[in-house]
């Protein structure tokens, strides 16, 4: 009787231990099938409260009401710091509280760009290479070893700042024609969309960026790309996606033509961004799933010369975009498959002080501290996020007292890539070894391969705990 009491006892725990393994590998194995990152560059705290403003009024939540962008329904909210290796870091209390701190060696948008794309903080107009400039490996490169299709699409020129740190690697964002040669020719997402047109520029700066030998092969059929231009073709490819890659220039050498906040101003010849995002998520649909990032890239040019009604219309563009996506993710399997973060790079212009006038009308505002500022600061800019694998920034995040925004739950913007990173879904053996081996001598030493062991698994510690805990209880049951 004892004896098969035993046996009982053994099959119990058997089971006990195959459930229990069987619930850690599932934690293991869980993630989001698709990341979509979009970037407003230039898009401070106080550009999207402008942005409310006009489109809400008083009753955009900001002011007392319940209104809100597009952007604000996204569950999980932080701050990001902004800083580079260019300046001496963020100081909460803004150096005994000068107004004029945030102003101090700021960050461009290489450093950010890189940043948000590597997970490593560099000097400004660095490309995806660290301070002794050495190439980092990006999320978008990362995302392509574990089968995922890739995606970076901008309404500024593809080869800008932000977008060249998704797939180049560069000592100066102003080597445009490498930055361009290597996304194109070396990178080559499966969807590349933005300004950059040669075609459409004056003839002496036709091949400021990319090459004359690269469009020619482009245009020849000579390389991967299906080259798409006219805006009723961007809008094909949201019902008709082909199969192979996709290269985007719409017929501009620079940017969208800027829209005011009322949407007039904009060139119907050319896609929206909200267009190209739909129509980059038709083409990168696949079991497998995909990265994205989309920038709104004009936020920052038309801050930079306080413009305050196109800065708002760009950013009413990119809610719209984001808009889009959230539509999307609704009919592609919801929050358990899909993870949506949505920053910015920095801060430009210093915009503050707004108050709402109406809706559909310019709120008041000031630019910097005496009405004007035409550049970037290191101010905090806003995060929000939601989907499979947004909880992972609760384990980047401190509560801090910001003398600008009082209390706040703030994360680097270096979280923003280890959350991607750990976030991403690995489909085979070869990725899950990948994701654990060791350091590169391009890689920056950050306590070797059991730093990114113990993040790989922190990522998924609930699921891990559980089955461990099973495991363990199982002799006493």
């Amino acid at each position: 009787m004892p004896q098969a009491s035993s046996k009982q006892g053994f099959r119990v725990l058997r089971l006990l231990l195959v459930i229990g393994l069987s619930l850690l590998t599932a934690a293991l194995w869980a993630a989001p099938r698709n990341v979509i990152l979009m970037i407003g560059d230039g898009m401070g705290p106080d550009v999207v409260i402008a942005a409310g403003a006009y489109q809400f009024g008083a009753q955009y939540h900001a002011f007392g009401g319940d209104r809100r962008l597009a952007l604000e329904t996204l569950a999980g909210q932080y701050y990001a710091t902004t800083f580079s290796t260019s300046g001496a870091g963020y100081d909460f209390t803004w150096a005994g509280s000068s107004r004029e701190y945030p102003k101090q060696n700021a960050t461009d948008s290489a450093a950010a760009g890189t940043a948000l794309a590597t997970g490593v903080k560099t000097y400004n107009g660095a490309v995806s290479v660290d301070s002794q400039r050495r190439p980092l490996p990006t999320i978008t490169t990362l995302a392509q070893k574990s089968g995922l299709k890739v995606g970076v699409i901008t309404s500024v020129s593809f080869c800008d700042a932000t977008p060249a740190c998704f797939a180049a690697h560069s000592a100066s964002r102003g080597n445009l024609k490498e930055i361009c040669h290597e996304m194109l020719m070396v990178t080559r997402p499966d969807v590349l969309m933005g300004a950059g047109d040669p075609d459409s520029a004056p003839p002496d700066q036709a091949y400021n960026a990319i090459s004359k030998e690269d469009w020619e092969a482009i245009k020849a059929g000579q390389t991967p790309y299906q080259l798409v231009q006219e805006r009723a073709d961007f809008q094909r490819l949201i019902a008709e996606p082909p199969i192979g890659k996709v290269l985007g220039l719409f017929r501009n050498s620079s940017a969208l033509v800027a829209r005011n906040a009322d949407g007039k101003g904009a060139d119907p010849r050319l896609p929206t961004l909200a267009e190209m995002t739909e129509a980059a998520l038709a083409v990168l649909t696949n079991p497998q799933g995909f990265f994205l990032m989309v920038e709104g890239g004009a936020i920052d040019k038309h801050a930079h010369g306080n413009n305050l009604d196109a800065t708002l219309g760009e950013t009413l563009a990119f809610d719209e975009a984001v808009a889009a996506v959230l539509q999307w993710i609704q009919g592609h399997g919801g929050w358990e498959e899909n993870l949506l973060i949505v920053t910015a790079d920095h801060d430009t212009g210093y915009l503050n002080s707004v108050q709402p006038t109406g809706v559909g009308q310019l709120p008041t505002a000031t630019w910097g501290t005496d009405g004007r500022w035409g550049s970037h600061t290191n101010r905090l800019v806003p995060l929000y996020c939601q989907g499979k694998g947004s909880e992972l920034f609760a384990a980047y995040a401190l509560r801090a007292m910001d003398f600008e925004r009082g209390l706040v739950t703030v994360v680097d913007n270096t979280a923003v890539f280890q959350v991607m990173k750990n976030a991403l879904p690995v489909e085979s053996l070869g990725a899950l070894n990948w994701r654990l081996q060791a350091p590169s001598a391009a890689q920056p030493a950050r306590g070797g391969y059991l730093t990114d062991v113990r993040e790989w698994l922190a990522a998924r510690r609930v699921g891990v705990l559980a089955g461990l805990a099973l495991i363990l209880v199982s002799p006493v049951l």
